[in-house]
């Protein structure tokens, strides 16, 4: 007797589209997503974590546990049912302060990032989620100062990829700085 295929199901289908969300609404790639979960000890490759999101494989508990550390959001938060009306305070799709606005045009002026570097893409990636949380309300608990300088060191690297001499004006130290 051949085993039957195991669908997915709504609430699956929920889960993966969830995820997604959220890993595009912080402009990260699936490599990335998934060396963050990794990191956090869970091993996880980018092609599981597609087949995840495209609905091709089920999500276990501890799958959804280390995503969603990842991601930085509560486990419920990838369920059906959490119909929860607070923002996304790390997501890249909420309207972009200018901070995030601006580093999202530092990286668009670099040109295609896997011509760089094989690291540009996440380094790009950490660069808006730094970004974002400079731009994001102090009640998050973050600490400007700590971020702006994380930021500027991320981009500072980023640009040494780049063939072209950075341009001496540099409106994004100055929208990073908390002075």
């Amino acid at each position: 007797m051949a085993a039957r295929a195991i669908e997915i199901g709504e609430a699956g289908e929920h889960v993966a589209a969830t995820i997604a969300k959220y890993r595009q609404g912080r402009g990260w790639d699936q490599r990335y997503l998934a060396e963050l979960v990794t990191a956090g000890g869970r091993p996880m490759s980018s092609s599981v974590l597609g087949k995840i999101e495209s609905g091709a494989r089920r999500v276990d508990v501890g799958d959804l546990v280390a995503i969603a550390a990842a991601l930085d959001v509560p486990p419920a938060r990838l369920l059906p049912g959490d119909e929860t009306t607070e923002p996304d305070p790390v997501s890249a799709t909420a309207a972009p302060g200018a901070v995030r606005a601006q580093v999202l045009d530092d990286i668009a002026a670099l040109g295609d990032l896997e011509v760089l570097d094989a690291t540009a893409p996440t380094l790009a990636a950490i660069a808006v989620r730094l970004a974002a949380e400079v731009d994001a309300p102090v009640s998050l608990g973050s600490s400007l100062q700590g971020l702006s300088k994380e930021l500027r060191q991320v981009l500072a690297e980023l640009r040494s990829l780049s063939p072209e001499e950075p341009d001496d004006d540099d409106d994004l130290a100055d929208l990073a700085s908390p002075d």
